[in-house]
């Protein structure tokens, strides 16, 4: 973070009555490894800085770097708690030695068929019920807020898959508690990165990704998919929309520290909000080029129901086995929320606004 002085121009300024030019601006860097035009970023982050700049009168100065320029997804984390960047998005499961007690309860993507609900649970959790996981962003060395979750996943393949004879031995892309999901569908997990999936899908590295419908053509998966099962597989939690060099949050003002906590619910729920209309269009554009989109069949669903059910029991085992002695508390409580929050959805359905309120008092209004 540098600050740049306008000494000179603040005194004419004020000699010619204005007062509108702040009286210093802080040049700051935000890095993620997504590409410009997707989701997270294009929704998400991009019009978040450009507000954090307006509603600080441009004392807030914002350098955007995307597509890895300044780090992958295992760097992030680390760059912007050592200072190589101001600001990052980090998702949670590809840094699981940082960040143990939130990969927890993220890694249960299966359980996650209301990517809203699932967002709000996870901000409530991090940051008021959480303590283990603040101690977790203090040892990184950052402050992280604004959680957010993508669409619903979907089973997209190279060739036509929905029965589970279909997917034994087909090699899946999925993260986290969604590798033993594919593993009790049959078939056999690979642990690849959304911005590797292209590559691998065209190298034969993948035959299959677990995946939001939108990245049809985010990520361009269109180009060697023949099929998607519109049947949700659950969704990822662990976007961390913003998190902050520790140090760099210190030394912001308070009125600036109020201003980024403001925008914190609606970049959450811009990011979820976006999704599923996208993930619509992406289907739809699908289907036009040739593409098939099919539902499980029986067997596949049973299995799938199976591995809901057992997800919250084996997340506490998996926890203790790893030496997260408080698994068992972790995880109930972050059930409880889900639960609360399929039920806020339930009240305000579709209506953004209304989400983001109840995200504003439910959670950073009690921070």
């Amino acid at each position: 973070m540098k600050s740049t002085t306008f000494a000179c121009a603040a005194a004419a300024a004020f000699a010619l009555g204005l007062t509108a030019m702040p009286a210093s601006a802080l040049d700051m860097t935000f890095g993620t490894y997504v590409s410009p035009t997707s989701t997270t970023f294009r929704a998400g982050s991009e019009p978040m800085l450009r507000r954090l700049e307006e509603q600080s009168n441009g004392e807030m100065k914002w350098e955007t770097f995307t597509g890895g320029a300044m780090g992958g997804p295992k760097e992030l984390l680390g760059n912007a708690g050592a200072g190589i960047l101001d600001a990052s998005g980090v998702v949670d499961i590809y840094v699981k030695a940082s960040l143990p007690h939130s990969t927890l309860v993220s890694g249960m993507l299966i359980v996650g068929e209301d990517p809203a609900a699932m967002a709000g649970a996870m901000n409530e959790f991090q940051l008021l019920h959480c303590p283990d996981c603040l101690k977790d962003h203090e040892k990184n060395n950052v402050k992280a807020m604004g959680f957010s979750a993508t669409g619903t996943y979907h089973l997209i393949c190279k060739d036509e898959v929905h029965t589970a004879e279909q997917l034994r031995g087909k090699k899946v892309r999925a993260v986290g508690g969604m590798g033993r999901a594919i593993q009790s569908l049959g078939g056999t997990p690979v642990s690849i990165t959304t911005a590797e999936m292209y590559e691998a899908m065209q190298r034969g590295q993948m035959d299959c990704a677990t995946a939001s419908a939108a990245w049809l053509d985010t990520y361009n998966l269109r180009d060697f998919s023949k099929s998607i099962v519109i049947d949700s597989l659950g969704s990822y939690f662990g976007i961390m929309s913003f998190v902050i060099n520790k140090d760099v949050w210190d030394d912001l003002s308070e009125a600036n520290q109020k201003i980024i906590k403001a925008n914190m619910a609606r970049v959450s729920a811009d990011v979820v909000f976006a999704y599923a209309p996208e993930g619509a269009e992406a289907i739809k554009n699908f289907e036009a080029k040739g593409g098939k989109a099919y539902t499980f069949d029986d067997e596949m669903q049973a299995r799938l129901a199976k591995a809901r059910a057992d997800e919250y029991a084996y997340t506490i085992a998996f926890g203790k086995k790893n030496g997260i002695e408080n698994a068992e508390e972790l995880v109930t409580t972050f059930e409880k929320l889900v639960d609360k929050w399929n039920g806020i959805m339930k009240e305000v359905g579709t209506d953004k606004e209304a989400y983001i309120q109840r995200l504003q008092e439910e959670v950073y209004d009690k921070i």
